[in-house]
């Protein structure tokens, strides 16, 4: 028996869905605060989130049914999938 807590396979997606949340919350916490110095980089934010969020669920899709094959390119759904949730937050949110 292996002494394994967790595989590489899931260090790897939790690592990629950590990424893909903090790297969205960064970037619209960069955009609120440009927003709060009155920069607007766009109009409304909360659009902004639902156009993201129909984006990302066609690419989950795409790349969950052509590129079943490529495994390199499938290790893109859960980055995809922590993006995802941090939208989901910012439009609960926002």
């Amino acid at each position: 028996m292996k002494d394994e807590i967790m595989s590489k396979a899931e260090v790897s997606a939790f690592t990629s869905i950590f990424l893909g949340l903090a790297g969205y919350s960064i970037f619209m916490f960069y955009l609120l605060a440009k927003r709060s110095k009155g920069i607007n980089y766009f109009d409304d934010l909360s659009s902004l989130n639902d156009n993201v969020s129909y984006l990302i669920c066609f690419l989950i899709f795409i790349v969950s049914k052509f590129f079943k094959e490529n495994k390199n390119i499938a290790k893109f759904i859960p980055f995809l999938i922590g993006i995802l949730l941090s939208v989901m937050f910012f439009i609960v949110v926002l």
